[in-house]
């Protein structure tokens, strides 16, 4: 499913050469070859249910958004999806990886979080492990995930 994406201005954080910001899909090939291993270091958790072919292609389908901090290079990348549930639009938060967390993770929250009001989003899903739990405070678990392999 192809979204409609209303793009917010990238910012600059409190160090003055690190720069949040949403990437358009034209430019992702740009910086992929830096990204993709932060990516793939999130699926790792997961059983690799994404390669980073998939990743590319739901962001140049417009199925998915990357946003990302960095500063000489890339330092993190963070992968949302929209999800139109029957009654109302969620933004999800389903794939981050990087380092370096304490100097992004708060100001990407806050843009994503921004966006996902533009774009009509009644709520943030964030599909992770518990850890997030501890990094968003504000966040409260509703569900959890349960899941058995099938032989």
């Amino acid at each position: 499913m192809q979204t409609m994406v209303k793009q917010i201005e990238r910012t600059n954080t409190s160090s003055s050469d690190r720069i949040i910001s949403y990437v358009p899909p034209e430019n992702v090939k740009v910086i992929w070859g830096q990204v993709e291993p932060l990516l793939l270091r999130g699926i790792y958790y997961d059983d690799f249910s994404y390669d980073g072919r998939n990743l590319l292609d739901g962001i140049l389908k417009k199925d998915m958004q990357l946003w990302i901090s960095w500063t000489n290079k890339v330092e993190s990348a963070v992968l949302t999806q929209i999800i139109e549930y029957p009654k109302f639009k969620v933004c999800r938060w389903f794939l981050a990886g990087g380092f370096n967390m304490k100097h992004w993770l708060d100001e990407m929250t806050n843009q994503v979080e921004t966006w996902a009001k533009q774009n009509n989003c009644k709520r943030i899903e964030l599909v992770g492990r518990k850890g997030w739990m501890k990094k968003l405070k504000d966040y409260k678990a509703k569900h959890i995930v349960m899941t058995k392999e099938l032989k």
